[in-house]
């Protein structure tokens, strides 16, 4: 989704030491035939903990050991400081992000325009680390929200962000670390586009917050719009009246020097980001989640569904 966002107070970067570590643990090898443009080449995949995250990674994988390339894939790795550490360092070669992270992280200018926030991090992370945005997925959006439950907002009358301006000092947010933000307790351009400000912030993974509002630890929980939960709890996405919350289109990123020794990389992977779409994504993630099916297993189905396997 972290979709992640989803970016906003960036906490200390792991350590390269431990986070290879943490990678060792997490791999597993994919392996392609040596043939074809790949040519046995040896490629390491990232992705964050989110579904959404693992899933297109897992894409990328298949796509790119279809073509010849040597795969190891590590997936769920962290949040986003420790993929973006992780690609700076080399540990990764490519990992999918999403715009709105990218300008998030990096506390660019926020937009709800999908191609002004594509070129503004692209240029921006090719300039300050050369790592290369390939396509991005447009009609794939997947955005962060705010939501509770039934139960709560009815309380306090709760529908929109707006609503929630008035009794968020008596209410605590459960948030990831790459969406709370040290200072304003929420995603800035929200907290600055609404003055949100709530009386506590819990940092908790995404998945973990609609339980924790359930069970009346937490008032307010960050959730993925594309999240099946949603529905499944019963939950209320508070409408964001203000568009605050930018764009989070993925692409894959990849290192400029791993780029370099194979072009053939970016025409495997390109072709994937017309084919995904924010209602094909949620599907793809409720498999995972609620009907418990693998990542691999429903990745590879899908894309053999879009005639790209």
């Amino acid at each position: 989704m972290t979709r992640s966002l989803r970016f906003p107070h960036f906490a200390k970067l792991l350590g390269v030491v431990a986070m290879l570590a943490v990678l060792a643990l997490a791999g597993c090898g994919g392996g392609g035939s040596g043939t074809g443009p790949g040519n046995g080449m040896k490629l390491t995949i990232g992705s964050k903990n989110d579904p959404d995250g693992q899933l297109l990674a897992e894409m990328y994988s298949l796509l790119l050991t279809k073509a010849g390339y040597n795969v190891t894939t590590k997936l769920a790795l962290g949040q986003t400081p420790v993929l973006d550490s992780a690609i700076k360092s080399g540990a990764v070669d490519i990992y999918p992000e999403f715009t709105g992270t990218g300008i998030g992280v990096y506390k660019l200018t926020s937009t709800q325009d999908p191609q002004q926030a594509y070129n503004e991090v692209k240029q921006y992370y090719e300039q300050n680390f050369k790592i290369t945005w390939l396509n991005p997925a447009y009609d794939l959006n997947d955005s962060y929200g705010l939501c509770t439950s039934q139960s709560v907002a009815s309380k306090y009358n709760l529908k929109t962000l707006d609503d929630l301006v008035a009794v968020a000092p008596q209410l605590t947010l459960s948030g990831q670390q790459d969406f709370t933000d040290a200072t304003q307790g929420v995603f800035p351009p929200v907290a600055t586009a609404y003055g949100l400000k709530f009386k506590n912030t819990v940092a908790l993974s995404e998945q973990l917050g609609f339980a924790a509002v359930t069970s009346g630890q937490v008032d307010i929980n960050e959730c993925y719009t594309t999240d099946p939960a949603i529905v499944t709890n019963n939950f209320v996405l508070l409408t964001d009246t203000k568009n605050a919350f930018p764009a989070y289109n993925p692409a894959p990123i990849i290192r400029d020097s791993t780029l370099s020794k194979s072009q053939a990389i970016a025409t495997t992977l390109n072709p994937l980001a017309a084919k995904l779409t924010t209602a094909s994504q949620t599907a793809l993630i409720k498999q995972v989640t609620i009907d418990k099916k693998t990542v691999k297993e429903v990745a590879e189905t899908w894309l053999k569904s879009q005639g790209l396997l």
